[in-house]
């Protein structure tokens, strides 16, 4: 069995970083502070690698400032404040995290959404409970103490000072629009967008889930910062007031059920409630209507594009909202909508959906034929691993990537090299899949 130590320098071996740039790195967009981009880092590899190895297995690594990104959560809301790491810092963030997996991987879990709905759907089905508690933490990850979180990494780190060393000048390191020497480090929270803010969250909040977890008599469910109690009814209030005690003991407000009932909730479990961009109605599980509402928009938004295109390419059109309404398999990840929202029981929405897609293409006035939400969605259900409805894209070859690049981005695939296909086809697809996370991404009660 590897020591700590082994297990910190294995994951900081200079093979394993430049695994981590090639498979989680090289096609992702956006660059840092210093606008070195992948293509550039890629030329000075063996160099950059050494230095994070090196430095991060000597305790001596220093994380460069972050980028500040703002993402719009909506109209009337403070925009969500991003931190955008250099590419070498993006390497080592990665390869933190994997060890942080690693070494509180008995303490800490992490489930997709859909496993957690999947279980609230089961135990409501029992029909023990009467009462609902919804409770989302304002401002989670600003909150999180710097102090706190140390005595929480020292149950699996405790003699490792090096270690926590550069874990914590990860989450100090500033986020500026530039950069200034009178910037100051955070001294509290932990920047979102980085690779390791889940886990260094999940590990934050280890005593309060141990905490729900043996509340009796209800069960408990919590995903980032929002938490779902099925309970008694009568007993609802009391189990309420005794959380959001606890979770102030951590410097982590609950936003009031009373106060504020848009973001937390106590009710009666027949009544409809929404968790994690689901929504519960009597016995119909589905989906938030803000989260169709954004669906839709992006499906305008593929039309109206192809509307002002100059090429007006169909096949272009039938390929983008094809992977809208499958989803897809991409770095052996499922990815889209259906996949978030798999375990609703609403089939007359996947109707719905069909219907107004229809209306979009006569609306638009082009010939397609695109693929259907419910046909798509009992692939999903019974087929997943085996469907060819759902494009998987780890399975594509070189000739399937070239056909790809050539009939839809229009490549000229003539003196191509196959590294230079498969780098081009990572890119396209890359870019599709994002906008598919954008689609979910505020699913949070908090979003």
């Amino acid at each position: 069995m590897k020591t700590i130590r082994q297990q910190f320098d294995s994951h900081f071996s200079k093979e394993n970083l430049s695994r981590i740039f090639q498979e989680n790195i090289v096609y992702s967009g956006g660059t840092g502070i210093d606008n070195i981009n992948q293509y550039t880092f890629r030329s000075q590899l063996d160099e950059q690698i050494e230095i994070i190895s090196r430095k991060m297995i000597s305790g001596d690594y220093r994380f460069t400032k972050y980028k500040l990104s703002l993402i719009s959560k909506g109209r009337g809301k403070a925009p969500r404040e991003i931190s955008i790491p250099t590419v070498r810092d993006r390497v080592a963030l990665r390869a933190m995290c994997d060890f942080l997996q690693e070494r509180f991987d008995k303490s800490v879990s992490f489930e997709l959404p859909q496993i957690v709905i999947r279980r609230i759907k089961n135990e409501i089905e029992t029909g023990q409970y009467t009462g609902c508690i919804k409770l989302d933490v304002s401002d989670f990850y600003p909150s999180i103490v710097h102090d706190l979180l140390e005595k929480q990494l020292d149950k699996r780190l405790r003699q490792y000072k090096d270690i926590k060393s550069v874990i914590f000048s990860a989450i100090s390191s500033p986020t500026v629009i530039s950069s200034s020497k009178d910037d100051l480090n955070n001294t509290q929270g932990v920047p979102q967008g980085l690779s390791i803010s889940n886990i260094l969250a999940a590990i934050y909040l280890q005593d309060l889930d141990s905490y729900l977890s043996k509340i009796e008599g209800v069960q408990c469910y919590r995903y980032v910062d929002d938490i779902l109690v099925l309970c008694d009814k009568s007993e609802a209030q009391n189990i309420s007031a005794k959380i959001i005690e606890k979770f102030e003991a951590s410097n982590l407000k609950i936003h009031c059920p009373v106060k504020m009932p848009h973001k937390s909730m106590i009710g009666d479990l027949c009544e409809s409630f929404d968790y994690l961009g689901y929504e519960f109605k009597n016995n119909l599980v589905s989906v938030k209507q803000g989260s169709i509402d954004k669906l839709k928009a992006s499906l305008v938004g593929i039309f109206t594009s192809y509307k002002y295109s100059d090429k007006k390419n169909q096949d272009f059109l039938a390929w983008r909202i094809n992977i809208r309404i499958t989803g897809c398999i991409f770095e052996n990840k499922s990815k889209g909508w259906l996949f978030f929202f798999s375990e609703i029981t609403d089939e007359a929405l996947l109707h719905k959906l069909d219907h107004f897609v229809y209306k979009l293409c006569k609306r638009f006035d082009v010939n397609i034929e695109p693929k259907k939400f419910v046909k798509a969605f009992k692939e999903i259900s019974h087929r997943k691993y085996i469907t060819n409805y759902v494009p998987n894209f780890d399975s594509y070859d070189i000739q399937d990537m070239g056909k790809v690049l050539a009939t839809y981005f229009g490549y000229n695939l003539k003196g191509m090299r196959e590294d230079q296909i498969k780098y081009a086809f990572n890119k396209k697809v890359s870019k599709q899949i994002k906008d598919l996370e954008a689609d979910i991404k505020d699913f949070s009660a908090s979003g």
